[in-house]
């Protein structure tokens, strides 16, 4: 048994790389044992895959999931039978809605003992539900010649299902019988690697046309959401600068900066100061659902035709507006358009250039009034090509409307669900790429994602953490039940007697707390060495006021 065990192993590890999967997370547990260790093995016999241990499964999937959001290529994990598997299940649910290649291998009690009262055993099969694109289950200690095929065939198959788009997640579950221990020191085997060959879907010459007609309209207009996929920046900016269109451009578009970009439409729709000369004749649609609450509102009641382009985005319109769906490739549709005769008229885009100078005029004379106004500048010192990841609630909107990078950066954030648990680790996700990275979040998304800190050490990864501490949700502040005042902090402002400085201490980590616009700037220039933890204090309800009075200045600047 121990010889099947070993060999179809080898097999599946063996087909899981041969198909792009070179990060393996690893949280350890008894009924791991022959997985974990031949994965250890593989790792000193290939110089092709990289094997992290996070002995907390949770942390372990976001974490998986900031690797596979900065590579774009899948990554697999591995945990323990019983409720260890359960921990995968928020990170599934984000992957599954961003479009994210994840691998699960759950090792699990075999047959004989399921439901009937073995210890750490519960229903592992199809245990995501519908957030896993696919789900098998594999007796690896089957010592049939045909398994090992199988075995070679369908997990080459699975990982190509996962990359197939729409992308998602998928799920292996391996029922192991002891003896667990593999056989180490033997030779790996050679198997043969699957063409697994995924066309590009096109959209029709005519209708190609009819697109590129629409966007020669004297107020065309693009809106980029999150970039999920990948895609290339460089042709995008030549698809604007053909047809000389504004770019309502996400903060997780990765499009900033351009001189195509907008940012700030949340502010602008707020401040009510968009005419009629401003309102476009039609909007090309790309990418996720955009940070911004309120840009599919204003398209909707504007009445403006929008065309959504992608094959993971068809139909995915909450605001329910779409005037034409393009289920295809992206990049492949934008291509097709800059082979169709462009414009030279600027007039449109010139007027959204200017509203948008204006707007960050106003805000720079505000910033003094907040400090989440002086952080979005501050992180626009990032150098080229540093990696930014962002929390959601307040972090992502000020981010949104505000941050205008001096420099190209790759910036992500777990926008699928828009929770807030994972985020520490899906940025040490993203630290893996080798590149100087940051984090921005507030002190509660920080402590809900203590653990993930312990990453630093165990990843052996620098990163820079900064953290808005207002003493609980800020977010809800801004909401109808922050006026229900005998009631709101217990509830939902929930501060927490956390002391970020101690949790720096914690985790070994350097501290500063800054309180003015320079130092941070000065902070930011200088990529951490090791983990480093920021610290910026804020007063939530001067943060309200802030933003209110921030929307007034606009409207009366820009009106």
């Amino acid at each position: 048994m121990t010889d099947s065990l070993t060999r179809n192993i080898k097999h599946l590890l063996t087909s899981l790389v041969l198909q792009g999967v070179h990060d393996f997370v690893v949280s350890p547990g008894s009924r791991t044992t022959p997985v974990a260790l031949l994965l250890a093995e593989m790792q000193q016999v290939r110089d092709d895959v990289r094997v992290t241990v996070d002995v907390d499964e949770r942390s372990a999937a976001f974490f998986a999931l900031g690797i596979a959001k900065t590579a774009h290529q899948p990554v697999a994990l591995l945990a323990t039978s019983g409720t260890a598997t359960g921990n995968y299940l928020p990170a599934f649910m984000e992957a599954s809605i961003s479009h994210i290649p994840l691998i699960a291998l759950t090792t699990d009690r075999p047959t004989e003992l399921q439901q009937i009262g073995a210890p750490q055993t519960v229903h592992q099969e199809h245990l995501y539900g519908e957030h896993a694109k696919a789900y098998t289950a594999i007796e690896m200690q089957d010592d049939h010649a045909d398994v090992t095929a199988y075995i070679d065939y369908h997990v080459q198959e699975l990982v190509g299902r996962a990359l197939t788009q729409p992308m998602g997640p998928i799920k292996i579950n391996l029922p192991l019988r002891k003896p667990l221990m593999p056989k180490l020191g033997e030779a790996w085997p050679d198997v043969t690697p699957q063409r697994i060959l995924v066309g590009q879907r096109q959209a029709g010459w005519q209708d190609i046309q009819a697109i590129a007609a629409l966007l020669r309209k004297p107020k065309a207009m693009m809106l980029l959401g999150p970039d999920e996929i990948g895609w290339q920046t460089e042709k995008i900016e030549q698809l604007a600068a053909h047809y000389q269109l504004p770019v309502l451009a996400d903060i997780l578009s990765n499009f900033r900066p351009s001189q195509y970009a907008v940012n700030g439409i949340d502010s602008l729709i707020a401040a009510d100061v968009i005419d009629d000369s401003l309102i476009p004749d039609v909007v090309l649609r790309f990418g996720g659902t955009p940070v911004s609450a309120k840009v599919i509102t204003w398209l909707r009641e504007k009445e403006i035709p929008v065309i959504q382009i992608g094959q993971e985005h068809a139909g995915h319109d909450h605001g329910r507006h779409t005037h034409t769906t393009v289920v295809a490739d992206p990049d492949t549709v934008i291509s097709d358009l800059l082979a169709e005769p462009g414009v030279k008229n600027a007039n449109f885009l010139k007027k959204w250039q200017d509203l948008t100078d204006k707007l960050m005029s106003v805000v720079t004379a505000e910033a003094s009034n907040a400090v989440e106004y002086q952080v979005p500048t501050a992180l626009a010192e990032l150098p080229e090509n540093a990696k930014l990841f962002i929390a959601n609630s307040m972090p992502i909107r000020d981010m949104d409307n505000y941050f205008v990078p001096k420099q190209r950066l790759q910036i992500a954030a777990n926008r699928g669900a828009n929770g807030i648990d994972g985020t520490v680790s899906s940025a040490f996700g993203m630290a893996m790429s080798g590149q100087p990275t940051t984090l921005l979040t507030g002190d509660l998304t920080l402590f809900h994602d203590m653990n993930g800190l312990m990453l630093s050490h165990q990843a052996h990864v620098p990163m820079t953490i900064v953290v808005v501490n207002n003493q609980g949700g800020g977010i809800f502040s801004f909401l109808p039940q922050s006026e229900a005042a005998a009631y709101f902090e217990p509830m939902f402002g929930t501060p927490l007697p956390i002391v970020i400085e101690r949790i720096a201490r914690l985790y070994d980590a350097e501290y500063k707390l800054v309180d003015d616009l320079a130092s941070l700037s000065d902070l930011i220039r200088k990529p951490a060495t090791r983990l480093r933890i920021i610290e910026i204090q804020s007063n939530r309800q001067k943060n309200v006021t802030a933003h209110r009075d921030l929307t007034t200045a606009i409207n009366e600047a820009l009106s």
